[in-house]
């Protein structure tokens, strides 16, 4: 029997949803809880000495003291870390949406799971957003638990902590900015039980697998949005373990950027609460918004978020246009630069290289263009090259889930081979689709592990495997290190040279009147990259006037030489001006692609044309003097 409180509590106004602490006046400290009740509903709020199973204080939300749908009473009470509460709809047990901070316990009455609302949410940051410019970002996207769960060296695998653990090999990978699935509270252990919100009855399906129902690993249902993913902890304070994690992100020059999904009906005021919750509380530097609906366009006229990354799959940017001060905070998910750069990777022979060429340059200067060749749907980039048909029989539903339009090609063999010859190919492939993604103009996004050949055995849909499926596999093979070490090679070379991450469109004209435009592409003729006998293959000369590096001075000229057909071919060398020569600075067709610091290879004086292995990448850079 839970020891009875009797808090004072007086009727007030709902001006804000959710609970927080409130000074009615130089006597009365307190905390205010609002919430939004269903028209003719009975509502209580619940109040609970922490840990205790039965409530020590029930107070009515009267009908008669609510403003239109949503009611809020002050309670006096001092200690309240010492409390915790949920509201009683019409005689459901159901979490405040507006939570801050959540843990799970079972109804001695009932036998259901509920969840208990914490009212000590103070922890936050020290640290502010980087801010880093989209032009500069390389994003790499995780699961907090996959990611950190079989890495090696995490003290604490599958939490925030765990993640601080892996920064080092993040900053040493060369990457800017962590786009993270979803952190907030949502549940995993769904059946066909009935799980009600206060703003909503939400009814979760989940098929059956042998030996009980499957979890939901991914996150991308309706969720606490306000409260950090306890299960993600190491600690029982998600709010500071998350806090500290951003905190060491950021003084590590990395961006933390959240994914949210919301439902198409989803309330317009409680998503742009929860980013500006977010943005204001954990200081988090963007946000991933998954979901299309009426809610988008809240998101995008909020004053408050205007300099935040917001990034989605797709905004009505025209809104964006009227605004008076332009600032670049939008980014937009290109799911067509995956699945054409797929195909043009194996070697489709219908694959139009004007659309090659529009999606190597496609870079907006109203809204950032995000690249990927793998994301949490679809194939890994190593199941990409390994896997023409979906595996995905362990979801339970007899693999009819998941897409089957993939664009990928086996090379040769479905699944894991012996062959030296179909291993070799697989690893061209890798470095070519790699080296693809960090010469194209917009922003490069790797979904973790890919950079060390992670599998999911040709899983497709690994949105229930919170398993070794579902994690990353950090192998210690050759391979995987050296395939680690050619990603790292590849950032770095993007990083060096601004000619490949324009702040906005390439002209393709000669503006500057220095002899070349600022992109150019060619095939067996120069300038001419649809004519001649080129298949499935285009140069890309990028002029280095047009790109000022950081000490002032203009960046190199690039030709890249992207030959994805399965036989050599030969493409134009555009001619260069007096004193200057093409020299290679990286051949993914060569065991090692990239030369190293201070190796030269000078290409034969006086050609006019230079031969590209079949599916290889060729890098040149024209360089002064002898």
């Amino acid at each position: 029997m839970a020891a009875k409180t009797e808090f004072k509590v007086t009727p007030s106004d709902p001006e804000r949803l959710g609970m927080y602490s409130f000074r009615a006046d130089e006597a009365r400290d307190g905390n205010l809880f609002a919430c939004t009740i269903p028209e003719g509903s009975q509502a209580e709020l619940l109040l609970y000495h922490a840990g205790d199973a039965l409530p020590c204080q029930i107070i009515p939300l009267e009908e008669k003291d609510r403003v239109g749908n949503a009611g809020a009473v002050f309670v006096e009470m001092e200690h309240s870390g010492d409390y915790e509460y949920n509201y009683r709809i019409d005689g459901k047990i159901m979490p405040d949406p507006y939570a801050r901070a959540v843990r799970t316990v079972q109804n001695q009455e009932t036998g259901a799971r509920e969840y208990r609302c914490s009212m000590c949410v103070y922890d936050r940051p020290k640290t502010e957003p980087l801010g880093i410019p989209y032009e500069d970002c390389i994003f790499y996207k995780l699961h907090v638990r996959g990611f950190t769960k079989g890495r090696p060296g995490i003290r604490h695998p599958g939490t925030f902590l765990g993640l601080i653990d892996a920064i080092p090999y993040l900053k040493e990978l060369g990457v800017t900015s962590l786009i993270l699935m979803p952190p907030y509270t949502f549940e995993e252990e769904t059946d066909t039980e009935q799980f009600y919100y206060l703003d909503q009855n939400v009814q979760v399906m989940q098929p059956e697998k042998e030996g009980g129902l499957l979890n939901n690993y991914w996150g991308y249902t309706k969720g606490l949005y306000f409260a950090p993913k306890a299960s993600y902890c190491a600690t029982a304070n998600p709010n500071r373990e998350l806090a500290e994690m951003v905190d060491a992100l950021h003084h590590a020059g990395l961006e933390c950027i959240p994914e949210f999904y919301f439902l198409p009906e989803a309330d317009a005021r409680l998503v742009t609460d929860v980013l500006r919750y977010w943005r204001l509380h954990f200081k988090v530097d963007g946000f991933h918004l998954v979901g299309e609906g009426g809610w988008k366009h809240a998101v995008l006229t909020d004053p408050l978020l205007c300099r935040t990354k917001l990034i989605a799959s797709g905004f009505d940017t025209s809104i964006c246009r009227k605004r008076e001060e332009k600032y670049r905070n939008l980014g937009s998910m290109n799911p067509g630069y995956e699945q054409l750069m797929r195909r043009f990777l194996k070697g489709d022979l219908d694959v139009s290289t004007d659309d090659v060429g529009w999606f190597l340059r496609r870079n907006f200067e109203d809204q950032a263009v995000i690249n990927y060749f793998a994301d949490q749907d679809g194939f890994t980039m190593y199941d990409m090259v390994s896997y023409e048909e979906k595996h995905n029989d362990a979801n339970g539903e007899q693999n009819h889930d998941g897409t089957s339009y993939n664009f990928t090609w086996n090379c040769g063999e479905e699944g894991p081979s012996r062959k030296g010859s179909v291993r070799q190919l697989r690893r061209n492939q890798l470095r070519n689709a790699f080296l693809m993604l960090m010469t194209s103009q917009g922003c490069p996004m790797i979904y973790a592990g890919d950079e060390v050949e992670n599998t999911q055995n040709g899983n497709n849909n690994a949105w229930c495997q919170d398993n070794r499926t579902g994690w990353v596999t950090w192998s210690r093979s050759r391979t995987a290190r050296e395939m680690q070490d050619f990603v790292k090679t590849a950032i770095r070379f993007r990083r060096e040279h601004p000619v490949l991450h324009s702040a906005s469109a390439l002209r393709m004209t000669d503006y500057k009147a220095c002899g070349f435009p600022d992109l150019s592409y060619h095939g067996a003729v120069a300038w001419m990259h649809t004519a001649g006998e080129t298949r499935i293959g285009i140069g890309a000369l990028y002029c280095g006037s047009y790109a000022v590096r950081e000490d002032g001075s203009c960046d190199d000229t690039i030709y890249i030489i992207y030959n994805m057909y399965w036989m050599v071919q030969k493409f134009a060398l555009p001619d260069l001006p007096d004193g200057c020569r093409w020299v290679l600075k990286a051949d993914t067709s060569r065991e090692k692609p990239f030369l190293e610091d201070g190796q030269e290879e000078e290409i034969v004086p006086d050609t006019k044309t230079i031969e590209a292995e079949p599916r290889s990448v060729k890098i040149l850079m024209a360089v002064h003097g002898k």
